[in-house]
């Protein structure tokens, strides 16, 4: 944890400059690793549960400041995209607590939101918060993204087009 901690504090201090791709292909593509978490309501949520769908499966924490800058743009994607061939779920790094359900509602996220309460999540490489993937309908992950986006439809359509 103080490893996933220092890397998110290290990735929040550097300059970003503007990425040509909001991704980075993943080659060879790999099977995505299942999971089955918790929401903040109780339900369980797996990435199985999508099968079919890209799926953009973003890991977050509430006290992340990189994850706060890109969450309203991910907010903007999700609202604009086509739920039929698109979804987003947001992995909470820690327990789900009052401060993350402040965040959520701080910035009006209807995307699905789970919890990975003691960051035992495993078959996901997560070097720094936020750490984002793109699985693909056949469940491989096709895409990633290590730090903040400015994420929007328009770059990510040509990744989710067949």
């Amino acid at each position: 944890m103080m490893k996933l901690i220092l890397s998110t504090l290290l990735l929040s201090t550097s300059v970003f400059a503007a990425n040509d791709m909001i991704m980075t292909a993943v080659t060879p593509t790999e099977q995505a690793k299942n999971f089955t978490l918790e929401s903040p309501s109780g339900a369980t949520i797996s990435l199985s549960d999508y099968s079919g769908k890209y799926v953009l499966v973003n890991f977050w924490a509430h006290w992340c400041s990189p994850c706060i800058k890109e969450f309203p743009d991910m907010q903007k994607l999700y609202d604009e995209s086509d739920k039929t061939q698109f979804e987003i779920i947001a992995i909470h790094a820690g327990p789900y607590n009052s401060k993350a359900a402040q965040f959520v509602k701080h910035f009006g996220i209807s995307f699905p939101i789970v919890s990975d309460p003691d960051t035992s999540l495993k078959g996901w490489d997560i070097p720094v918060l936020p750490m984002s993937y793109l699985v693909d309908p056949e469940g491989n992950v096709v895409y990633k993204a290590m730090g903040p986006r400015e994420w929007n439809v328009e770059d990510i359509q040509p990744l989710i087009s067949n």
